[in-house]
């Protein structure tokens, strides 16, 4: 496949679930971005929005542990630029590919290979934590990034099926969504108020 097809230069709008105080932080300062880099982040580590979802971020909003005061969503207007983009077969296989090096050197270490679990720590590969998946596409960064300050994919992003069938016989999940991870700064071009 040639490159040209790879990046994503479009714009799109995006919603994130947060405190209302850090939305409206964003608003007035939008160069205070906060990069999220938990060990159970599902895209690895750095800024989260939901991909043309307002409702489903005010639904992580709502539900977040340690509850939000004032559970709130902030649009996002971004590009994703070079992305990791876990919806194309490319990237897959190149995550996919990754996983044997990224074995070798976790056993390199002597550390135990991290694993995808439920909020009690029973392993699931769809579990709610993703260290397993977390740890993988931050190998790939480190692999391919050229500076710490100059990330190789600007963005993550992932189809994610979540929740409780939608109706019988189907595999349509009622949290279904679309989340990208945000590492490069400069893809965000605004936030803004939604409209109700």
């Amino acid at each position: 496949m040639d490159d040209i097809y790879l990046d994503r230069p479009n714009l799109y709008i995006g919603f994130h679930g947060c405190e209302k105080s850090v939305g409206m932080d964003l608003i007035l300062y939008p160069t205070h971005i906060h990069m999220s880099a938990h060990d159970y982040e599902w895209l690895g580590h750095g800024f989260y929005v939901w991909e043309n979802n307002q409702d489903r971020a005010l639904d992580w909003a709502c539900n977040h542990h340690p509850k939000f005061k004032e559970p709130f969503t902030v649009g996002v207007v971004y590009t994703l630029e070079k992305c990791l983009d876990l919806t194309d077969k490319h990237f897959i296989e190149l995550l996919s590919n990754d996983y044997p090096e990224f074995i070798k050197d976790i056993k390199h270490f002597g550390t135990s290979i991290p694993q995808n679990t439920d909020l009690k720590g029973n392993p699931d590969p769809s579990g709610i934590l993703r260290y397993l998946d977390c740890f993988l596409i931050e190998h790939v960064h480190s692999v391919n990034d050229i500076a710490e300050d100059i990330p190789y994919f600007d963005s993550v992003r992932g189809a994610f099926s979540e929740g409780t069938p939608a109706y019988p016989g189907t595999q349509f999940g009622d949290k279904n969504h679309i989340q990208v991870c945000i590492r490069n700064k400069k893809c965000i071009k605004g936030f803004f108020l939604p409209r109700c």
